[in-house]
Order: C-alpha cells, then sequence, then structure tokens
C-alpha cells in the first residue's frame, strides 16, 4: 500500500466512534504482524499475524456491547503511525467508559508490521469486572 492509503485505512478504521471501519486497515496488515496489548486485561498478550489479530478483535469485542473510536489525528513519523484516539465502551457488564488510547503501527514494505495500543487498563479492567470506573481526585499540592 503507498503513504496515504495506509494513512486513509488507519482514519476509515478509527474516525466516527459507530462508522468505524477496520476492513482497510486489516487489509494493509502483513501477514505476519506482531500485535501487543497490556495482559492487565483478559483479552492481552501478544498476537501473531493475521488470524491472531482477528481472533483479538473478535474477542474484544465479544466483551463489549460496543467498543469503537474517533481519532485526534494521525501522525506519521519515520516507519511509523502514532494514532491517539478517544475510545468509548459499554462492557456486557452494563457499565461504560472513555478512555484515551494510542495506537502504535511500525510500517514495513508498505504493510503494517507491528502494532501497540497504549491504554489506561486500569478502567477496562474495572467495566470488565462490573463496576465503575475508579477515578481518584487530583493530588494537591502544597
Amino acid at each position: 500500500m503507498t503513504d496515504a492509503e495506509l494513512l486513509a485505512a488507519c482514519r476509515k478504521a478509527f474516525t466516527g466512534f459507530e462508522r468505524n471501519d477496520r476492513a482497510d486497515l486489516v487489509a494493509a496488515l502483513a501477514d505476519d504482524v506482531v500485535f501487543e496489548f497490556s495482559d492487565s486485561l483478559p483479552y492481552g498478550g501478544t498476537y501473531r499475524g493475521k488470524k491472531e489479530f482477528l481472533a483479538f478483535w473478535k474477542h474484544v469485542d465479544s466483551e463489549y456491547e460496543y467498543l469503537n473510536y474517533d481519532l485526534r489525528t494521525i501522525l506519521r513519523a519515520e516507519d511509523y503511525i502514532i494514532i491517539p484516539v478517544v475510545m468509548r465502551a459499554k462492557a456486557k457488564t452494563g457499565f461504560s467508559m472513555e478512555n484515551e488510547h494510542c495506537f502504535l503501527f511500525r510500517v514495513k514494505d508498505g504493510k503494517i508490521a507491528y502494532g501497540r495500543i497504549y491504554a489506561d487498563t486500569a478502567r477496562g479492567r474495572d467495566v470488565l469486572e462490573g463496576r465503575e470506573p475508579r477515578r481518584y481526585p487530583k493530588l494537591l499540592l502544597d
């Protein structure tokens, strides 16, 4: 894929919350893509290849009534695409959250060869365990 096609696939996958469409992003993945997510959530870990990547998303989707994104911007730096997003989700437990995520993709030979999600996994764990996401007050400084 060209650089413009990769960026368009990312925009399509992460723009507009309920309008997210991952089809072009999945097509942009290298066959041997490596994808990582913190193992502090039940679906975390390292996934290798498109088949495992798709199984990861299928499992994530099974935990939520909805989970979708709206991008803040897309940044391109050397071999990387960086995508900070707002994530909104409602777990099957009935609890909702809004969270900031950041996707990091490494591009090699016109394909996404590596991906990682950086997220507040404590909020995700709270809603998956059936409770409101915990929030702590701002630290008061002297």
